[in-house]
Order: structure tokens, then C-alpha cells, then sequence
């Protein structure tokens, strides 16, 4: 008699968690806002006005023909559109799965976009002020060069349940469509949980755009011709030289920067750094920090004497662009202190210190090729990034992290040779990530590449081992965005003596510093 041990029988696989949806419904009515305000402003106050053609319905007809011309045109463009906006909103709806998220149109010209979660750069949600007045958002997911997906619009909850779903899964962490999202709130989308890094009033917004000199040479523009319209009595001068024109012009910049970067916050959320902005109309960006390609820290004239730099990030699928008006910005701190500035830079790499860095200055021979910003060209090192400053009034200072290194390139023009001098690039996918290390010691210039490639690859080895989309970093901030840090010095005095010991030179063959 044989012992037989039971094989359990394996039930049916449970099915997976699926959802299926349309846009919001009043997704057209968002579309076309302008002309459905334009319209219903008309008939409002038609109707306040006590006008006749809506007290006598019979003599609609005759009163048809004193209508305004536009008014037939709004109206005929709000149907047209509404009309093609439904029958869209109708055939069109997004999928969403364990596996992949799809959005279908099954219209006229029938299409299906199908993305992996593991193509998912960031999601950002977006508010227009037409669809904020209604609690509506746009999600907008990027996929790096290829066009990704824009679902407009859903209510506001149900789309950053759809982002916190969609980033979770595209870190490598495993969810499901089923899980409640967080309550995130609709003034700066942050939600329980989430630690505030850094946050801007509108009165830091507003120094910082009159911390600009194009805002002064604006108002000197209109300043000149006001005076002497004054002195000489020339009105048709004064208004004639562009007063009016100047006079918006310096306003639209002042508002675009207030309105645009208005009650800035800067957050690490559980899917990654999520800046928020914007007063009527509301971006919350999402960065993903392992797709960092460098920061770089500006700092104009005017600005050093008011201690604040301002940050500008490259992030790998996403564009050049820094405007505000773009859903997807490039400024990663507009205005900010230098302890700000530190915490912000920690949020992406933990424990780099700017102030503990030792910056290789140029040589006092460098200053035959750039007699004026000489004295603050250099770069520092350390295990992490790879830092390069240079600028004279503008100066500016390139964080490159080692594992995003492209490639280096060493270059040496005639003048250079002349004074046995070498430069060095740092290039990444982007160019604002090309640090130029100008007018090196040409043997230091040939150390510091090849060492450089050299540390390029030792922390991709190190990504594949410790993937940085899975890391969790803490960075010492208090709820009101207030850094429990010391304020630190981030610039490092352009006097500084270089470091005690050099990288020792490397013979590279067929290439001399001392060729003519």
C-alpha cells in the first residue's frame, strides 16, 4: 500500500482589477468656456436690462434681426463645438489595469494608446481656471520623447487618485486600482503624509521679479520718455514714445510671475518631489529624482545682494521650456534662500552640501582668456556630483550627478596650448547639462576626464545595485516649510585657495598639452 500525498487542486485565478471610464461630462463645457461665458453674459444681461425680444416670445422672429452679428457666431461656434465635443466625450474613455494603462477612441478614426507602467516618467495634474471653478483637472502623463496621454478632464479627486496610482506604479511598486487614493487639498495639493520641503509667499514672488533687470529696464523705457514729456511739455511724446505699451508691459511680467509662481510648495509625496503652483490656474508637477540630469543654480547681481539663487532642473523626456505658462516647468525653486536652496538640493541627492565642497579654481593664467569671471571658474567633486560654476554679474552653478554622465570631452584651442591650458565638457542628455570646466591645467584637465568617466561608471554600477526610483531619503523640514538647518553658504568665495593635493596627471597617448 502506497502513501499518496494530496496535490491541492489550484482554484480559478482571481481576476484582476480593471476600471473603465469616461471623461468628465462637463469636459466640452471646460473646452469652450470663452464662448459659453460669452454667450450667457449676453442673455444674462439681456434679461437684467429688461429688452423686449425675451418679453414678447411672438415677435421673436422680428427680433431676431436686430440681434448683433457676433452673436450668431458665438452661438452657431458654442453648438458646433459642444456638438463635437460630446460626440468625443462620448467615444473616447481610458483603461486601467495591473498591467498597462490604454486610452481608446472608438469615433470616426478609431485609436488605441496603449502605455506600460514601466514607460511612465511623471504625471502632473493640471487646473485651468475654467476647470477649477468646477472642480475639474487635467492628467497629463509624460513618456519621455513620445507623445504620452492627456485625460481632460476628471474631478479633481478622482484625478489624483489616477496620478498616485500611475507614479506608484511606475517607481516598481506594486498597487492596485482599488486602493483608496489620498484627499489631497485644492489649494496646494498636498495630502496627509506628505512632508513640505520649501514654500514661497506672494511677497518673495513679487522681490524676485523686481530683483530682475529686465523689469528696471522696462521701467527705465518708460521712465525716460514720461520725463521728458513732463520737463518740455511733450504729451504726444510722453504717450507717443510707448508709455501705454510699457506701462502693460511691465505689469503682464509682474503678474505672469506672480500668478504663475503664486504659493509655490515644494513637497516630497509618497510617488516623488511634487512642486505646486499657480493662483488661478493650479500645476502640480511631479519629478521623478532618479531621471535628474543636472540642477543649475542661478544667482544675477541683484540677487547675491539679496541672498537668493534661484534653481533650474533638467529632468530626462522633458522639454527646454521654463515658462510659466507651460504645464511642465523647468524652474525648480524660483526664489529662494540659501537654505532653501540647500534643502532642495538634498530632496535630490542626499547629503550633498555645497558649502563643504572644495572648488578647483582656474589659474592666475587664465585670466588672458576671460579677464573678468577667471576668479569664480571652477569645479568641485565629490562621490556623488560633479559641480561647475562659472558667470561674471550672472553667475551660475551646474550640479551634474556622476551617474548621468554621457560622456566628457577634452578640448584645447590655440590660445589655450599657448598658455598650456585645457578645457573640459561634461555632457548629459540635455544640453543645460553640458558643464564647461574652462581653462584647466592642461594635465589636471586630462586627470579630471579621465577620472571623471571613470566615477560615471561606478554609480550606474551602483543605480543597478540600489535603484534610486525605490530609495527614501528624509530631509530636515518642518510643516510650514521652515528648514530646522543651519543657514549655510552656498557659494563658496571665489578667493578660495585651491585643495592641497591635485589628481596626479595622466599621459593620454597622441595627445600633448604642449603641442603647437
Amino acid at each position: 500500500m502506497t502513501n499518496e500525498i494530496p496535490v491541492p487542486t489550484a482554484g480559478p485565478p482571481p481576476s484582476p482589477t480593471r476600471i473603465e471610464e469616461r471623461l468628465h461630462p462637463l469636459t466640452p463645457f471646460v473646452n469652450l468656456w470663452i464662448g459659453v461665458v460669452a454667450l450667457g453674459w449676453f442673455v444674462v444681461s439681456s434679461v437684467l436690462q429688461g429688452d423686449p425680444i425675451w418679453n414678447d416670445l411672438g415677435e421673436m422672429r422680428e427680433r431676431l434681426q436686430d440681434m448683433p452679428w457676433w452673436v450668431f457666431l458665438v452661438a452657431g461656434g458654442v453648438v458646433i463645438g459642444l456638438g463635437t465635443g460630446y460626440w468625443s466625450w462620448w467615444t473616447t474613455r481610458f483603461v486601467i489595469d495591473d498591467q498597462e494603462f490604454r486610452l481608446e477612441n472608438t469615433g470616426a478614426f478609431q485609436e488605441s494608446k496603449r502605455i506600460a507602467f514601466s514607460r511612465i516618467q511623471s504625471v502632473d495634474v493640471t487646473q485651468p481656471f475654467a476647470a477649477r471653478l468646477l472642480g475639474l483637472a487635467q492628467v497629463k502623463i509624460d513618456v519621455g520623447a513620445d507623445d504620452g496621454a492627456t485625460l481632460s478632464f476628471l474631478k479633481r479627486s478622482r484625478a489624483t487618485e489616477i496620478r498616485d496610482y500611475l507614479m506608484t506604479r511606475a517607481t516598481g511598486r506594486t498597487a492596485t486600482t482599488s486602493e483608496p487614493g489620498r484627499e489631497a487639498s485644492a489649494w496646494d495639493d498636498t495630502a496627509q503624509g506628505d512632508q513640505v520641503l520649501a514654500r514661497l509667499n506672494p511677497g518673495e514672488i513679487i522681490l524676485s521679479a523686481f530683483a530682475t533687470m529686465d523689469i528696471w529696464f522696462l521701467m527705465l523705457a518708460f521712465a525716460v520718455p514720461w520725463v521728458l514729456g513732463w520737463l518740455f511739455d511733450w504729451s504726444v511724446l510722453a504717450w507717443g514714445g510707448g508709455m501705454a505699451g510699457l506701462a502693460l508691459a511691465i505689469l503682464g511680467s509682474l503678474s505672469k510671475r506672480l500668478f504663475g509662481q503664486f504659493n509655490y510648495t515644494l513637497a516630497r509625496t509618497p510617488a516623488g518631489l511634487r512642486i505646486t503652483r499657480g493662483l488661478f490656474t493650479l500645476r502640480s508637477q511631479t519629478i521623478p529624482v532618479h531621471r535628474v540630469q543636472a540642477v543649475e543654480t542661478r544667482q544675477p547681481l541683484l540677487w547675491r545682494w539679496l541672498g537668493r539663487a534661484r534653481l533650474d532642473i533638467t529632468v530626462l523626456g522633458l522639454g527646454g521650456e521654463d515658462s510659466e505658462s507651460l504645464s511642465s516647468s523647468t524652474i525648480y525653486l524660483p526664489f529662494g534662500t540659501p537654505a532653501q536652496v540647500q534643502v532642495a538640493l538634498a530632496a535630490i541627492w542626499p547629503g550633498l552640501r555645497l558649502e563643504e565642497l572644495r572648488f578647483t579654481r582656474t589659474p592666475e593664467r587664465a585670466r588672458w582668456l576671460d579677464p573678468l569671471q577667471w576668479q569664480w571658474m571652477g569645479f568641485a567633486v565629490d562621490d556623488q556630483v560633479l559641480v561647475v560654476r562659472r558667470g561674471w554679474l550672472h553667475r551660475r552653478q551646474i550640479v551634474v550627478p556622476h551617474a548621468r554622465l554621457q560622456s566628457v570631452e577634452l578640448s584645447q584651442g590655440p590660445f589655450e596650448r599657448r598658455l598650456g591650458l585645457a578645457s573640459v565638457t561634461a555632457k548629459t542628455t540635455d544640453l543645460m547639462g553640458m558643464g564647461a570646466i574652462s581653462h584647466l591645467d592642461a594635465p589636471h584637465a586630462r586627470a579630471l576626464a579621465l577620472a571623471e568617466m571613470d566615477r560615471a561608471r561606478a554609480a550606474r554600477v551602483d543605480e543597478l545595485l540600489d535603484p534610486p526610483g525605490l530609495r527614501t531619503a528624509a530631509v530636515e523640514a518642518d510643516p510650514a516649510g521652515v528648514v530646522l538647518v543651519g543657514v549655510p553658504d552656498i557659494w563658496t568665495p571665489a578667493t578660495a585657495p585651491l585643495p592641497t593635493s591635485l589628481p596626479a596627471p595622466v599621459e593620454v597617448a597622441g595627445w600633448s598639452a604642449d603641442a603647437s
